[in-house]
């Protein structure tokens, strides 16, 4: 279930809850923590440690499909997403090519090519 705990000035501290699993911190209504979270290998999409993310789908070299446990509650979310890349030349361009309530597509490349790096972090804050 959601456990939704929000600080208001005007109505002090409320908490409500929904069933969906997720804990949300909000101050003034405007949630303050990350609602998914993942880090994973950019060459096999495994995991490495992870929050509300069920997987990583690696489609081509360089762009990933994050899908969410639960679903995010509209697509109007920010996504951070960064990569480590330790090879020659500039990179890594990091890219958010398309986010839906369920899933976040990103890509990644340097000014040559797209590239699979070996440490991703993708984050996402939002209400």
């Amino acid at each position: 279930m959601t456990v939704l705990i929000n600080a208001s000035p005007t109505n002090g501290l409320q908490m409500t809850s929904d069933g969906s699993g997720i804990v949300k911190l909000q101050s003034n209504s405007v949630t303050t923590n990350a609602l998914a979270w993942v880090n994973f290998v950019g060459s096999t999409a495994v995991k490495n440690a992870s929050y509300n993310v069920s997987s990583v789908t690696r489609s081509s070299t360089g762009t990933y499909a994050v899908n969410f446990s639960t679903a995010m509650t509209d697509a109007n979310y920010a996504a951070v997403y960064t990569a480590a890349y330790a090879g020659t030349g500039s990179g890594p361009l990091t890219q958010i090519v398309s986010q839906t309530t369920s899933v976040l597509t990103v890509s990644v490349a340097t000014t040559a090519a797209f590239i699979d790096p070996a440490i991703n972090n993708v984050a996402i804050f939002g209400n």
